[in-house]
């Protein structure tokens, strides 16, 4: 397996990885009879920041660039590191990898749907879900902490020796947790990451589910494809890449 479909096959592993451990740590925090329920907010930044790394390595491993997000992609495109040709095969497979892990999240907490009344909880478990809804306040936040993100992996590549991938990928997988903790008044998740899962939630026969929130989908996805083209611009601009 050679090309684009190489692409395709890592960036939907590795994403799989990242968002399953993502989202079913907001599913194990949050559902109602979840022994995690009521575990602190460190938790599920954690296993974002966990779910990243490994799931760095497994997209690496398997022959993509390891974007597994399509903002990041967006940002690799504009800063030179990725050709545009390429672009659509990287979207294709995070797409694809999100839809999975929203149908492995719903899978593993399969007998939770029916116990857990609020709709909006159980779909926090597979797209973002703002904790004061105020679009403009939130797009900043996407905006802001995905700006802060993407310019702290321009930092680690140019700091970490391209050959130490572990260290790399550990890097860039406390970077996330460390985004995530901090930007929680804002936002459940974020990063661009929900779109497939959002549309697994839309699919699926969850019991008691309510809307997927479409009307608020597109926040999570132009906040952070504004943050990784302005962390992409001053990393230019301070010559990281």
């Amino acid at each position: 397996m050679t090309g684009i479909w190489q692409i395709v096959v890592a960036e939907m592993v590795g994403s799989m990885i990242l968002i399953t451990f993502g989202f079913a740590s907001i599913a194990a925090t949050t559902l109602t009879q979840s022994y995690g329920r009521g575990s602190a907010w460190i938790a599920q930044g954690a296993c974002w920041g966990l779910g990243l790394a490994i799931g760095l390595l497994a997209a690496i491993s398997l022959g993509s660039g390891g974007h597994i997000n399509p903002a990041v992609t967006v940002a690799f495109v504009a800063a030179g590191f990725l050709p545009m040709a390429e672009a659509p095969a990287y979207f294709a497979g995070q797409l694809m990898g999100g839809f999975v892990s929203g149908v492995l999240i719903w899978c593993l907490y399969l007998p939770h749907w029916s116990k857990t009344e609020d709709p909006v909880v159980k779909l926090a478990c597979f797209g973002t879900v703002p904790a004061i809804r105020s679009i403009f306040a939130n797009l900043a936040a996407e905006t802001i902490s995905f700006t802060f993100f993407v310019f702290g992996i321009f930092v680690i590549l140019a700091a970490v020796p391209v050959e130490n991938l572990v260290g790399i990928a550990f890097a860039t997988g406390a970077l996330l947790t460390a985004a995530y903790c901090a930007t929680g008044g804002q936002t459940t998740c974020g990063y661009s990451v929900d779109l497939g899962t959002r549309l697994a939630h839309q699919v699926l026969p969850i019991s008691g589910k309510g809307s997927s929130d479409w009307a608020y989908g597109w926040v999570p996805v132009l906040g952070p494809v504004l943050g990784g083209l302005i962390a992409a611009f001053f990393a230019g601009l301070l010559g990281l890449v």
